[in-house]
């Protein structure tokens, strides 16, 4: 194997990582968007804080190019679990918090 190369799961590490952080960025982007033209704000300005987060995080590493497991996975399982519970967690916050 030459030396630019790189193992078949580093590969698929890499791909997940920016694929977290491209989609972090998105979604920050659409709920701001969203919040602008009239969305709840509360909800979803608290809805957004771990995709920063872990928007962060993964653009760090990224940059960095040190890119590790325990990231990617928790990169899915936040945005799987927000995805299933978005609009039970922002309706629930928007009752707590709302005016």
């Amino acid at each position: 194997m030459e030396q630019n190369e790189t193992p078949l799961h580093n590969k698929y590490l890499v791909s997940l990582t920016k694929i977290i952080s491209i989609y972090s960025f998105f979604l920050v982007l659409i709920k701001s968007i969203a919040i602008l033209r009239g969305a709840w704000l509360v909800p979803n300005v608290i809805l957004i804080m771990p995709f920063i987060a872990l928007g962060v995080a993964t653009a760090f590493a990224w940059a960095n190019q040190k890119y590790q497991w325990w990231l990617g996975i928790a990169g899915t399982i936040i945005i799987i679990v927000f995805r299933y519970y978005e609009v039970d967690w922002t309706l629930a916050l928007q009752e707590q918090f709302g005016n």
